[in-house]
């Protein structure tokens, strides 16, 4: 087994159950409820690797993932749960340089 691996095969399949059944619920739900699936989806992932993550990756986490239910809390104001979406990704694209070291080439 792979050392650097952070879920074990049930929670991979816990997720791709997830994953799968929002697709399929989201062609009976209103178009704006993709976002928030999507949103529920890196939650329950997140809560899956904090403990096995890497420094790098654990920093992220332990920042941003409590700001998922906020957001979830915005969806009514269309503009709020935009820019909180738009801060989140500004925050994935940081722990990405993180880990590619282009950060530290910069």
């Amino acid at each position: 087994m792979n050392e650097n691996w952070v879920l074990k095969e049930d929670e991979a399949v816990e997720l791709l159950a997830l994953l799968i059944t929002s697709a399929r619920i989201q062609l009976d739900e209103p178009a704006h409820y993709g976002p928030l699936r999507l949103l529920t989806a890196s939650e329950r992932l997140s809560g899956m690797i904090l403990e096995r993550a890497s420094g790098k990756s654990r920093d992220f986490l332990q920042a941003n993932v409590e700001r998922i239910p906020e957001l979830h809390m915005r969806m009514s104001d269309v503009d709020a749960y935009a820019a909180g979406l738009d801060a989140l990704c500004r925050e994935v694209a940081e722990c990405l340089l993180r880990h590619s070291s282009l950060e530290e080439k910069t």
